[in-house]
């Protein structure tokens, strides 16, 4: 009995998946910059009319990466959000976290994750809202759901919390962009253990609750 019409394949879903990861590993790698969707049907190993039946245009083939690459990293956004400990423990945490996952080395590493969603979004209108909504603001609003429970326990002084964690994410996120994907580690050496320190040190002068007899 023929399919509905516009109806999908049982396995519709696990085959999209399997696209994403071979065009994720692609993309990430950096090795063309903005790859034509031309290049994502070949890394993908499809055509590119088999592509779009699966994604639609470029922008949402970028989107739907994106998508896919916070969808795997939900239960570390959870971690992020929980505070490990007091404040000043907490703070340090994530910054020397967050340069390690950016780092780390993996199939898909966090810094070129953001190195590619930071370019598509700049470069293109309908893709910079996606970069923000699956990569670059999960991390920001999880760290900032951190901060909240800090000032509620009266470690953290009254804040817009959002803005504080911008305040400590930004930074740390173009320093290591600047040292890694952009080669600063050669021509422009940081030590981005020691950078992570200061910026802790800085960040909880500003939010840190004055000490209580």
């Amino acid at each position: 009995m023929p399919r509905p019409k516009g109806a999908r394949d049982p396995d519709y879903d696990v085959k999209r998946r399997a696209l994403l990861h071979r065009m994720m590993s692609r993309m990430m790698r950096r090795e063309v910059a903005r790859p034509s969707t031309r290049q994502l049907a070949d890394a993908a190993g499809v055509s590119v009319p088999t592509l779009r039946h699966y994604f639609g245009s470029r922008a949402e083939i970028v989107e739907a990466m994106l998508e896919e690459y916070r969808h795997m990293g939900s239960q570390r956004l959870q971690t992020v959000a929980r505070p490990p400990g007091p404040l000043a423990d907490s703070v340090r945490e994530f910054s020397h976290s967050l340069i390690r996952g950016m780092t780390a080395p993996r199939e898909v590493r966090l810094g070129d994750v953001i190195a590619v969603s930071l370019a598509e979004g700049l470069l293109d209108a309908e893709v910079g809202p996606a970069a923000l909504r699956h990569i670059v603001d999960p991390a920001v609003d999880a760290f900032a759901v951190r901060l909240q429970d800090h000032i509620d326990r009266g470690e953290m002084i009254a804040a817009d919390t959002r803005a504080a964690a911008l305040m400590l994410f930004t930074p740390l996120m173009i320093a290591v962009l600047h040292q890694d994907q952009m080669g600063g580690s050669t021509c422009n050496p940081l030590d981005l253990e020691r950078l992570a320190e200061e910026l802790s040190s800085a960040f909880l002068r500003a939010y840190a609750s004055p000490q209580r007899p």
